[in-house]
């Protein structure tokens, strides 16, 4: 019978799978550290929790420690890694940042093809204008904002 705990920890991974492009094994993983209320968890553990080889275990969170969104510390005389979700990279704000570099490509490639319709085809500049100026207004108060939300993020991390 699966809990309530695995559930959330699939639908979790499911979710970290698409958004951070991880293979599921290293999704699940991320999971399972966002979601314990442990300090941090040796390697045993999460071979443990999810039942899969070392190797594959080691593989996801080498995988995870490379892309800086966990990281590791030890205890004194313990020769053992604990594994938790990196502080200086939140979840929160890497996902913020990426939003940000997402709708700054979009506004630029916008830009571009407005230039274009002003130069090669006022028609087409005028039947989308009104739209297009819509839109880039959404766009810019989102960029306004995920720059607030970033910057408040990166206070609240130091």
């Amino acid at each position: 019978m699966v809990t309530a705990n695995q559930q959330l920890i699939e639908t979790l991974g499911i979710h970290l799978e698409g958004e951070y492009n991880l293979p599921p094994l290293a999704a699940r993983i991320y999971a399972i550290l966002i979601l314990t209320d442990e300090d941090g968890l040796t390697f045993e553990d999460c071979l443990e929790k999810r039942g899969a080889s070392k190797s594959s275990t080691s593989t996801s969170l080498n995988l995870l420690l490379n892309m800086g969104i966990i990281t590791y510390f030890t205890k004194p005389g313990d020769r053992r890694r604990y594994f938790s979700v990196a502080k200086q990279k939140t979840f929160f704000l890497s996902k913020l940042q990426e939003n940000l570099k997402r709708l700054e490509k979009e506004k630029e490639i916008i830009t571009l093809v407005l230039e274009h319709h002003k130069k090669s085809s006022p028609k087409k500049l005028k039947e989308g204008q009104e739209r297009t100026h819509i839109y880039l207004d959404y766009v810019n108060k989102n960029e306004k904002l995920l720059r607030e939300s970033i910057e408040k993020l990166e206070k609240n991390i130091d």
